[in-house]
């Protein structure tokens, strides 16, 4: 018989190379697992016995043939090879509802295309033998369809459908509903429907929750086995891409008169540049109150009365202040809609350098996407016949840390700037202890004292700059660190702050706090 409009071929269904498919539930599964379940005997069409065409030793199995079917009861979907389907293992699939009826597949590809509805079909057989329907043995009772759809929003889906009676054992498949976007999918009401040759019966909307029963003539439950009985089962399933505002803007720049956008130009100043801010929507959904604003950089003057509005409708010239204050409202767009706004400046020549490059800044929201886009362009302007002046060298002496450790001895370590052609040549240490000035190219160098004390260290760091030497000192160049013996107090090593550049009040101080302290430590000694 020639019911069905799709030749399965024998195995495991083939699926579309993902790694990990929704399921109904929820769970994700490999693709090494089997595609219909469970893995059961079949019964081989091709294997026929002209010498037992009515399959009727039942007291001899090895005497029946693949073709006989079931002679023990109900079974479902468990021949191969048949000219009508071929592996009935594999027995549901679906099409968009907008292509042909024999595009079936088991990976329903681009379902967000196109009619966004999909339909789903099972392969429904009884394979019990048409000779033991007379009995009763060979008619399954309580059959049920079911068809488990997915719950998630993902581009990859599965949807899994069952067969069941109360005399026959469940069988299951599954079918991958691919897109090119995130989507969910609905059952359509009432779309439900049984199908045997030009007959066609409607079945109960609990075939998407409980399950749907099917039969005959009848959809009360009982169906007869054999191929005379097969039957076509389909429903109808909305395909609900995800709703995705997305707002795109494009800031683009050029020289008035001349043709194209682009990201940069170069010019010199005076010259009037157009900036154009393109805006769409790139998403699915409808974008309400499009709010374009523009942040001007210097050096440029907006040229009066420029700013326009182009669309659909025109090119209308604008008010210049909104755009550049809190915000241009360019209205309501719809998937795909597209406006432009455009303004016109004059270059400057209000710096000092012979070069300079301008950023423009454009922002635009809605109320969907109320987090702003933003692009940007440049103009690079260039003034005419000017010689660039080099830049001024920059040095400094920053910091000197010190780090005591065991022995009295104390790391030092300078921290020194250096730019625009200023290079740091030496270090000139004077450790405060009246031993030689330590010069050297170390920024980090280590020097133990002979004895307790408290020593004013500094170092002045050494530049090259344009060819002559130049040195830098501060106070943030100075430590004072302090070395005592067991039981005498410690005098305190917090520096004054005295200013920029007094690194002789430093020494000063230093000096005083050594003072009081051998007086009181003398006093001591000479009262014991």
């Amino acid at each position: 018989m020639k019911l069905f409009n799709k030749i399965r071929s024998a195995g495991r269904k083939s699926k579309f190379a993902v790694v990990v498919l929704a399921l109904a539930v929820g769970v994700g599964v490999p693709l090494a697992h089997a595609e219909f379940y469970p893995d059961r005997p079949t019964y081989d069409y091709n294997k026929f016995d002209p010498n037992n065409l009515n399959c009727d030793d039942a007291a001899n199995p090895a005497a029946q043939n693949g073709r006989c079917g079931s002679m023990n009861g109900p079974v479902f979907n468990s021949f191969v090879n048949t000219p009508s389907y071929g592996d009935e293992r594999a027995f549901f699939d679906g099409r968009r509802s907008d292509m042909a009826a024999n595009t079936n597949a088991d990976d329903i590809q681009n379902v967000n295309d196109g009619s966004k509805e999909v339909v789903l079909r099972m392969y429904v057989h009884n394979n019990a033998n048409t000779y033991t329907n007379a009995s009763g043995q060979g008619v399954a009772h309580n059959t049920k369809v079911r068809i488990a759809l997915p719950t998630a929003t993902e581009q990859v889906l599965r949807a899994r459908a069952y067969i069941s009676a109360d005399n026959a054992g469940l069988v299951e498949d599954t079918a991958d509903l691919l897109g090119s976007e995130k989507f969910n999918v609905t059952y359509v009401p009432g779309s439900a429907k049984l199908l045997r040759g030009t007959s066609q019966y409607a079945l109960s909307d609990s075939i998407v929750g409980s399950g749907a029963q099917v039969g005959n003539n009848t959809m009360n439950g009982d169906l007869p086995g054999c191929f005379e009985f097969a039957a076509l089962v389909e429903i109808h399933v909305k395909v609900n891409v995800e709703q995705k505002p997305q707002l795109q803007l494009v800031k683009e720049v050029k020289v008035k008169g001349t043709a194209g956008w682009g990201k940069e130009v170069t010019t010199k100043p005076g010259t009037e540049v157009q900036w154009r801010l393109g805006t769409k929507d790139v998403g699915n959904v409808n974008l309400d109150n499009v709010v374009i604003r523009d942040i001007l950089p210097p050096h440029v003057k907006l040229v009066p009365g420029s700013v326009r509005l182009i669309n659909t409708a025109g090119d209308k010239v604008q008010a210049d202040g909104p755009l550049f204050a809190g915000g241009f409202i360019a209205g309501n767009y719809v998937p795909g809609g597209t406006q432009y706004v455009i303004f016109n400046t004059t270059t400057l020549d209000d710096f000092s350098t012979c070069e300079v490059r301008v950023r423009n800044i454009a922002l635009a929201r809605s109320d969907q996407t109320p987090t702003e886009v933003r692009d940007t362009s440049d103009v690079v302007i260039q003034k005419e016949n000017c010689k660039p002046q080099p830049p001024t060298p920059a040095y400094s002496c920053d910091m000197l840390t010190a780090t005591k450790g065991d022995n009295r001895t104390v790391t030092y370590t300078t921290a020194a700037t250096a730019t625009n052609g200023a290079k740091v040549t030496l270090y000139h240490y004077d450790f405060g202890d009246n031993s030689a000035v330590l010069v050297t190219d170390k920024a980090t160098v280590s020097h133990a004292y002979a004895k307790d004390g408290q020593y004013a260290a500094r170092v002045k760091v050494q530049f090259a700059v344009n060819n002559t030497v130049k040195y830098a000192e501060n106070d943030k160049c100075a430590a004072v660190v302090t070395f005592t013996a067991p039981g005498v107090p410690t005098a305190p090593t917090q520096l004054v702050n005295t200013g920029p550049g007094s690194v002789a009040a430093i020494f000063a101080v230093v000096t005083a706090l050594g003072a009081v302290v051998y007086r009181w430590y003398l006093g001591r000694r000479l009262s014991a």
